[in-house]
């Protein structure tokens, strides 16, 4: 053991050391009381004996005797006790205030979560979710909205047209065909051409052509 550890022990060997010395100074109270009571028992004995003998004043010597040792035990066993019960506090007190410091590290810890995870900021946090969630669908909204409106196109007019010619080819009834039947022409399919240089007839085949296919 170095010489600072002599000279500053630390605080929890210095209260081991004292109560290791308070539990060796009861075990000797107890002794000692033990010893003290087997003289009373002793004195007591020999009071009787005495009296028996005719010896009263020595019977009275004995009992004084007797009634000291009976003292001594008492002080004795007080001693023990307060002690006993100084003990117990030290041991309760420690408990106590272990128990404490728990209580005390849940409180910090209960009090940092009830922080990030107080009412005010979870409304918060829900109200921008929210938020946040209605600009996406907003933005939704506008990226798949109707092009007629965003375009500020109108086709109303080429839709009738398209319509009273279908209407005239047919015999102003609407042709009956299957669904299944109609099929989209996709783009990727569609030959690129210089509008330039497209015939006139070659436009006039394709109508033809598109007739022949409502009338068949």
């Amino acid at each position: 053991m170095g010489l600072k550890k002599k000279l500053f022990p630390r605080k929890g060997e210095e209260q081991d050391k004292m109560i290791t010395q308070a539990k060796s100074h009861i075990q000797q109270l107890s002794l000692i009381n033990k010893s003290y009571s087997r003289k009373a028992e002793i004195s007591r004995k020999n009071a009787k004996i005495a009296l028996k003998r005719g010896e009263k004043d020595r019977a009275k010597n004995y009992l004084i005797q007797y009634k000291q040792y009976s003292m001594k035990v008492d002080r004795a066993n007080n001693m023990r006790i307060k002690i006993e019960r100084q003990l117990d506090a030290i041991q309760e007190g420690k408990l106590i205030l272990t128990t404490g410091n728990l209580m005390g590290g849940i409180r910090d810890e209960l009090k940092e979560i009830a922080t990030k995870a107080s009412p005010v900021r979870i409304a918060e946090i829900s109200e921008d979710a929210d938020a946040y969630v209605s600009e996406i669908e907003e933005s939704a909204e506008i990226l798949g909205g109707d092009l007629e409106i965003d375009l500020g196109i109108d086709v109303t007019a080429e839709l009738n047209q398209l319509e009273t010619e279908m209407l005239l080819d047919q015999g102003g009834a609407m042709p009956a065909i299957p669904e299944d039947d109609l099929q989209y022409i996709p783009e990727e399919d569609m030959p690129l051409e210089d509008v330039g240089t497209v015939s006139k007839e070659k436009v006039q085949a394709e109508i033809e052509k598109l007739k022949k296919e409502l009338n068949s």
